[in-house]
């Protein structure tokens, strides 16, 4: 079982408590799930992706409610966001690269792995 939680979930989130919580949630129950259903052999692995290059999931309203919410206009809010200058590889992820660490997940080849949440944020959250 793999669940998509984010680097959200794994650090503080400013402007977005209820949204890091429930994240942050979804790791818990990957852990917890991975002990109960461990005995089935049932592996439950979670995935928390960074900054992703575009994805088409950001609407203007949406833009506004978290500008508002920290207290930033929407040009700041683009301009911060899409900064690689906080990631330590220099650069936005790919929705590849997080399909390519689900696949790697779901193979035989990870068949020891469970319990835990893969960060697939390019250094930026460590945990």
């Amino acid at each position: 079982m793999i669940n998509i939680s984010s680097e959200a979930g794994l650090e503080d989130s400013e402007g977005q408590s209820i949204y890091a919580a429930t994240k942050a949630a979804i790791n818990s129950f990957t852990r917890s799930w991975a002990k109960e259903l461990g005995e089935f052999n049932i592996r439950v692995v979670g995935v928390a992706p960074g900054i992703m290059e575009e994805t088409g999931l950001r609407t203007p309203e949406y833009e506004e409610a978290l500008a508002y919410t920290r207290g930033i206009t929407v040009d700041t809010l683009r301009k911060n966001y899409s900064k690689v200058s906080t990631i330590p590889l220099g650069r936005s992820g790919k929705l590849e690269e997080v399909a390519n660490v689900v696949s790697f997940l779901l193979s035989d080849r990870a068949s020891y792995i469970s319990g835990v949440t893969v960060n697939v944020a390019g250094g930026k959250t460590r945990g």
